[in-house]
């Protein structure tokens, strides 16, 4: 029988990387590598929720990083060319499938693969999943950030991540560059982020920097921008706690 709880208490997020996944959850937030916990398993998966009392009953919002993500405008997408779209982006993995979100402004078709092992084990522990890649929960962030704002002021936002962060490029709420790039410190982020404003020109006069929450283990990253740009900002994330979470993606560490 279903345990007796709130809908607040039944939502749940669980964030899949390559090595491991984030669980957030009221009562747990924690990151798991798969050699401890194997999502794949249903066995081994079905006993880890068991223990943290999870049933089928909870609201589950899964968020992919483990793949990266191809835009594309929605009105000129045809759903039968995704894979094809893809794959001149990215090498498509074996066991894997194809699929696609549309951001809240219906602008953005985002096309990315998932395991169907995952998918498979997932859909058995749960009845109701909904599936997103981060950065469709990145592009409707910012939209509703920009909002307010009826310049034509280009702005550039940054999310740093472990590993790899991404970079949009808009003017006012048109996004002109979606990309991510690869990083193991702030010499490549530097390196990345000159090349995109060399390519399309921008000059700090007419240009906004502005990144995704501010931790500490990046502050040699922001140095690095202060050095060429005198005016950086820093969005809130109103729901962030705890900022020396051990998510490897940390402005999504208390979505749920």
């Amino acid at each position: 029988m279903p345990k007796n709880s709130s809908n607040i208490d039944l939502k749940l997020s669980i964030h899949i990387f390559n090595d491991g996944f984030y669980f957030s959850s009221n009562s747990e937030k924690n990151y798991f590598l798969y050699e401890d916990i194997n999502i794949f398993e249903e066995k081994e998966f079905t006993k880890f929720l068991d223990l943290n009392e999870i049933d089928d009953q909870n609201q589950v919002k899964l968020i992919f990083f483990d793949n990266p993500s191809m835009f594309t405008p929605s009105e000129l997408h045809a759903q039968e060319n995704s894979k094809q779209l893809l794959s001149n982006y990215t090498e498509l993995k074996k066991n894997h499938k194809v699929v696609s979100d549309i951001t809240e402004d219906n602008k953005v078709c985002i096309i990315y693969q998932i395991s169907k092992k995952m998918e498979k084990t997932l859909n058995k522990c749960f009845n109701q999943i909904h599936y997103y890649h981060y950065s469709k929960i990145l592009y409707d962030d910012l939209q509703e950030f920009i909002k307010p704002y009826s310049d034509r002021k280009l702005r550039l936002f940054i999310n740093l991540q472990k590993n790899i962060f991404d970079l949009f490029l808009m003017e006012s709420n048109n996004l002109l560059v979606y990309n991510s790039f690869p990083h193991s410190n702030s010499d490549d982020f530097m390196y990345y982020l000159f090349a995109l404003i060399e390519e399309y020109k921008l000059s700090s006069d007419s240009l906004d920097i502005l990144f995704l929450e501010k931790f500490d283990n990046y502050n040699n990253y922001y140095l690095g921008v202060n050095n060429f740009h005198d005016n950086i900002k820093f969005i809130e994330n109103d729901t962030q706690q705890n900022i020396h979470s051990n998510h490897p993606a940390p402005y999504f560490m208390n979505i749920l």
